[in-house]
């Protein structure tokens, strides 16, 4: 069998996972329509190709981590997809965010041409890609995620199989409904904290060292009080998670009130123009709702 792996998408969370790989020592061959990545990428001893289809070439385990269902689908099944050549017994671990239902689609539409599935997506942010450390939550055969153990091991130090063909993106699903909602009150209790006169930063510290202590209050609570909001996990980007929370609900025929407003506030915040800042950035709108003429003036 091959032991080339594949790697497509590169982004802000695959940058780091498809070094990671090659730091492992695993040989890896990537696509990319960046010049740029594909001559760095190179430097660090990755095979690079044109395409989709010759990276199944190239590799019998292909890593994709990808903004959304189309994109992977056009990946799979595009004219110079995976799918368009031979690619029997290959093993395709997804990394992208997409709901439970299209990551049956997928594996449905590679098993035509003899190939396999595992949705894995992932938690952690780009400090996690970066540094080997996301938690991967992994739906699938657990023959086929022993497969790609070494793999998975390269990017993430916590690796969770979590039930079958799509499992891993309902608890997914799950994460990212909680980060928004937890955000909501976080954002929220910034605002009351200024409102009554008492430094935001040091509520944050106060309330990290008790109940209310969350990653999120940690994290995206401290990038929102220095207004720091560039890059991080984009708020268009959460906005799509949340759709697909509300679709799992919708398609379990569940009542989710609080992935319904979180979406809609989501949804707000890219419409004031934050879509490309980090979801912290809901705090934005938050201060634009109480009528702030600019961030951190509450008067």
């Amino acid at each position: 069998m091959n032991t080339m792996v594949g790697f497509i998408g590169l982004g802000v969370m695959g940058a780091g996972m498809a070094k990671n790989i090659i730091e492992a020592g695993i040989p890896l061959t990537i696509t990319t329509s960046s010049p740029q990545k594909a001559d760095t990428y190179r430097e660090i001893g990755a095979h690079v190709v044109s395409s989709p289809r010759d990276v199944a070439a190239n590799a019998q385990l292909i890593v994709t981590c990808v903004p959304d269902a189309a994109a992977l689908r056009a990946i799979i099944a595009g004219p110079d997809g995976i799918a368009a050549g031979n690619w029997q017994d290959g093993l395709l671990l997804d990394c992208s965010t997409i709901a439970p239902f299209e990551a049956e689609e997928m594996a449905e539409r590679l098993s035509e041409i003899g190939a396999q599935f595992i949705d894995a997506p992932v938690s952690g942010g780009r400090k996690g890609a970066e540094s080997g450390s996301l938690t991967i939550m992994c739906g699938g055969d657990a023959v086929l995620i022993e497969r790609a153990r070494h793999v998975l091991d390269a990017m993430g130090n916590n690796i969770h199989h979590v039930g079958p063909l799509g499992a891993g993106q309902a608890v997914k699903a799950c994460n990212q409904l909680m980060v928004a909602v937890n955000l909501m009150g976080v954002c929220e209790a910034i605002a009351m904290a200024r409102s009554a006169g008492v430094d935001p930063k040091l509520m944050q510290q106060v309330l990290s060292t008790g109940a209310a202590r969350s990653g999120v209050l940690e994290a995206h609570g401290q990038r929102y009080i220095d207004n720091q909001l560039e890059g991080g996990f984009r708020s268009d980007l959460m906005k799509k998670d949340l759709g697909i929370a509300a679709a799992v609900g919708t398609h379990y025929q569940r009542t989710q009130p609080a992935t319904n407003l979180a979406h809609q506030l989501m949804q707000a915040s890219c419409n004031a123009g934050f879509a490309h800042l980090d979801s912290a950035a809901l705090g934005l709108l938050y201060d634009s709702l109480n009528g702030a003429d600019s961030w951190g003036d509450n008067e």
